[in-house]
């Protein structure tokens, strides 16, 4: 099962990036195999949280369709 998106950060060059991620099977380690990533790298930690919160509530009201 794949967990929820999350934002984690790097520093590349110097300055600080921030990426969307999720686990693809979150029962396994975390490790580059293991990781999903959306939306390129961001600048700011609060327009890649928002954009972890859209794609989160896109997967839930999905899967409400679904049920």
């Amino acid at each position: 099962m794949k967990s929820k998106w999350k934002v984690s950060s790097q520093y590349i060059d110097g300055k600080r990036f921030f990426q969307v991620f999720r686990l693809i099977d979150e029962k396994a380690l975390h490790h580059s195999g293991n990781r999903e990533c959306r939306g390129g790298l961001f600048e700011s930690k609060d327009e890649a949280r928002e954009y972890a919160e859209k794609l989160n509530k896109e997967e839930e009201n999905e899967s409400n369709q679904i049920n």
